[in-house]
């Protein structure tokens, strides 16, 4: 049992990286991938917590507001595909001479790869939120009925 939603979260998002993690770890390097440059391999999970009343006060209280995946704009591209028109434009080449190049738009299609979907059923996150922040709140709530009916 936990104690206040900030511990839920905190394991909700342990759940869900895990997952993640696990779905992405059979992904390819990118080819021309730099030190540094963000990889799908790191995809974390965020909890937004909001805290409300004073600890001093003896009524601090935590409520989960949210659970979000932090990851590299191409996942998300990748999770959803792309049917479209790309823009045309300009390049510059630097290596091994200089040189300016142009491109036409043209038609863009990449079939989704839904993998966060299924790393969010794989982790169980859903029912473990569900579930512990329910039995928060729903104790919270009596405890307050009981005050007001004691009073």
């Amino acid at each position: 049992m936990y104690k206040n939603e900030r511990d839920v979260a905190k394991k909700a998002e342990q759940m869900l990286e895990a997952s993640l993690r696990q779905k992405t770890s059979g992904f390819q390097n990118h080819i021309n991938q730099n030190n540094g440059e963000v990889s799908l391999k790191d995809a974390t999970a965020k909890a937004s917590v909001k805290k409300y009343g004073l600890k001093r006060n003896n009524n601090q209280v935590f409520y989960m507001r949210s659970l979000a995946i932090k990851m590299a704009r191409h996942g998300f591209v990748q999770h959803f595909g792309v049917d479209g028109i790309r823009a045309g434009g300009t390049r510059v080449r630097t290596k091994p001479n200089n040189i300016t190049y142009g491109f036409k738009s043209h038609v863009m299609k990449m079939k989704a790869q839904p993998f966060i979907n299924s790393a969010i059923e794989n982790s169980g996150v859903v029912d473990f939120v569900m579930e512990n922040v329910t039995k928060i709140r729903s104790e919270e709530l009596l405890f307050e009925i009981k005050k007001i009916l004691e009073n």
